[in-house]
């Protein structure tokens, strides 16, 4: 008798994991969707991002460096005209 009740619980263990296998793998999946779609959005949104930094980083730097080559010639270290040569060679 114990070992009847002993099969019949582990066929039902075995008929519970083969119905609820099928919706666990659809979960896993659709978990899975969700991450690479999170995935290629942070790529886009990282990428419009980074343009847009680097536009305001190149900007930046370029009147950075005006402003140092300025200094150098009031300085006296550049003349005008090689302070004229840098700055039309950063702004082109």
């Amino acid at each position: 008798m114990t070992y009847l009740v002993i099969g019949i619980c582990i066929f039902l263990l075995i008929v519970v994991i083969f119905i609820s296998a099928k919706p666990i793998s659809m979960g896993i999946e659709a978990r899975r969707n969700i991450k690479d779609f999170d995935h290629v959005e942070d790529e886009k949104n990282k990428n419009y991002i980074s343009d847009n930094e680097d536009e305001k980083i190149l900007n930046t730097s370029i009147s950075d460096e005006i402003n140092k080559l300025n200094d150098l010639k009031t300085k006296g270290i550049l003349t005008e005209e090689e302070y004229q040569k840098a700055k039309d060679k950063l702004l082109n």
